[in-house]
């Protein structure tokens, strides 16, 4: 009788620690579908802070000495910058800066080279698109044109 008893609890035991470890399994899929989720989620958000950044461009380019008001229309449009750069911020993602002005490989991806004797290779001409970053993930890789020799 003592043998059934501990073989009932035994396979009890087992049972729950099977169940225990699907949930855990099932805890992690889901941890990652909510993260890649939110990167979608981040990626639209810094896709519509680029539009912005393209929408002000043209507009100083285009209109900015042309017509009245436009400066008002452009601070209406980094108000609204800032709020998605908060946004952003609020869940640790930050701009990719680049201090030695030198491309970063693994955040950046290179669009273009040019060549310039003045200056080193892989320092940044220009930055084609922003990058993102969330401690030491990459949201979104910057598009960079380099310096090619």
């Amino acid at each position: 009788m003592k043998t059934d008893n501990i073989d009932k609890l035994r396979l009890k035991v087992t049972h729950n620690l099977t169940e225990i470890l699907d949930m855990r399994g099932a805890l992690k899929q889901k941890d990652l579908e909510y993260h890649d989720m939110m990167k979608k989620f981040f990626l639209s958000i810094i896709d519509v802070l680029d539009s912005f950044e393209r929408k002000e461009e043209n507009l100083k380019e285009k209109y900015l000495d042309k017509i009245e008001g436009v400066e008002k229309i452009i601070k209406s449009y980094s108000s609204i910058q800032k709020k998605l750069v908060n946004i952003l911020a609020s869940h640790a993602i930050t701009k990719l800066d680049f201090p030695e002005n030198k491309l970063i490989v693994g955040f950046s991806r290179v669009v273009e080279t040019a060549p310039d004797s003045k200056l080193p290779a892989d320092t940044i001409i220009s930055i084609v698109r922003n990058g993102y970053v969330r401690g030491s993930e990459v949201i979104r890789e910057a598009e960079l044109i380099i310096v090619k020799n």
